[in-house]
């Protein structure tokens, strides 16, 4: 969730990320503003079950549960070391499954139904759709 414009004077703290300008909700939970000098702090504390919420740039381990010419349905099962009490849905593209060759892809020989992938959070649809692309070796 947006939570307010990033700026030299409210910056991104712990359970928030920042992102095109503006700060962003990571975790569900209560809003904390810290301030100081001539900053402001943006917190989120999380409630007391797991709420960990995907972020763009997040490494996240999924299964596919569905796959088609153009993109296949996952179900996250982790962010980064973190395993999830609550799963979020996502959709690998074809075009995000590799940098070159795109058009090459061929979904049906790449994945199936079961298949466990490490994939990177490339940006969020409506309805809480999550995009993914495979990891470099990084």
């Amino acid at each position: 969730q947006r939570l307010c414009p990033a700026s030299k004077t409210s910056l991104s703290g712990p359970g928030t990320y920042e992102l095109t300008g503006y700060i962003y909700a990571k975790l569900a939970g209560t809003v904390e503003i810290l301030n100081d000098e001539s900053t402001k702090t943006i917190i989120v504390h999380g409630t007391t079950e797991q709420s960990i919420v995907p972020a763009p740039g997040d490494v996240v381990t999924a299964m596919v549960t569905l796959v088609n010419q153009r993109f296949c349905k996952c179900i996250m099962k982790c962010i980064g070391d973190t395993v999830l009490t609550r799963t979020y849905r996502g959709i690998l593209r074809k075009e995000d499954v590799r940098a070159t060759e795109k058009d090459r892809v061929e979904m049906y020989k790449s994945f199936r139904p079961g298949d466990i992938i490490l994939a990177r959070v490339v940006s969020f649809f409506i309805l809480h759709k999550i995009t993914k692309g495979i990891c470099n070796e990084s």
